[in-house]
């Protein structure tokens, strides 16, 4: 939305800047896409458009299992990271420690992903004899649930983030005047915070998604006996070399990134219309 004393042209100079840098970043991941529906395979001399090597993929049992396997985990994360991530913003308006608070929300991402995947690796081994030996029961077991443990604590940092600063034009007096109307502090964040850290709400849904569809080193050190489809990809690349199925497997990933992203898009522009 642009204001009336700012100039159209350079609006849309903004706009186009903004696209043409986008555009630059997304090109090998349309490129990667454009080899993916080439039933000629990469480097070929002619360009003849299937989804031949889509259909393929999900023939694989192996690959449908993975799939699945993705899903479930990223839905799990997504139902825990977001609701944290709104948690943790509510408590930093609130708390005069913020300096010190963001520094712990954002610590996990100084930390090399390879570096938190071993740590945590110890840490569930180590936790899972010591209940054992004193129970008898594997609790802490590599599993989907250390899996998803591994992921939330890379994706919340960036869903923190995300909804703060949608909810940093939010102003506290709205509750105020909400409670003061007789409202809890259910109805008050429901019906008049929400609605305005919606698309911030949506949108770390939408980036937390992205991030655990696509996160490789944390699960592979924390899966079960299992595969994730990055795992798999990994694993399959690195036995058979790049073939038409690993860029059709790199397009699904891209696909499903950009149909979040597109997802939010479209529900924000809905209601604005609206």
């Amino acid at each position: 939305m642009s204001h009336d004393y700012e100039s159209r042209w350079v609006y849309r100079a903004k706009w186009t800047y903004l696209l043409s840098v986008v555009g630059v970043l997304m090109l090998p991941v349309l490129y990667t896409l454009w080899i993916s529906f080439n039933a000629n395979g990469f480097g070929a001399a002619e360009y003849d458009f299937t989804v031949f090597w889509y259909v393929e993929l999900f023939k694989n049992a192996e690959i449908r299992t993975s799939l699945a396997w993705t899903v479930l985990i990223a839905a799990i994360v997504v139902a825990i990271t977001v609701p944290m991530g709104v948690m943790a913003a509510k408590f930093y308006q609130r708390t005069r420690f913020k300096v010190p608070f963001v520094f712990l929300m954002l610590s996990p991402l100084f930390v090399p992903a390879d570096v938190t995947a071993a740590a945590l690796l110890v840490y569930f081994k180590n936790l899972n004899r010591l209940v054992e030996g004193l129970i008898g029961v594997e609790l802490f077991d590599l599993s989907l649930w250390t899996a998803v443990a591994g992921q939330i604590t890379w994706c919340l940092p960036y869903a923190f983030v995300v909804i703060l600063v949608t909810m940093g034009r939010f102003r506290p007096e709205q509750t105020e005047a909400a409670r003061t109307c007789g409202a809890d502090a259910w109805q008050a964040f429901w019906q008049v915070e929400f609605p305005q850290i919606r698309p911030g709400v949506f949108s770390a849904g939408a980036f937390v998604t992205i991030l655990s569809f696509n996160e490789y080193v944390r699960t592979n050190f924390l899966k079960g006996g299992f595969d994730t489809f990055p795992t798999y990809l990994v694993s399959y690349m690195l036995n058979t070399g790049m073939t038409p199925e690993v860029y059709a497997m790199a397009g699904l990933v891209s696909l499903v990134s950009m149909a979040a992203i597109g997802l939010v898009l479209v529900v924000a522009l809905r209601r604005r219309i609206g």
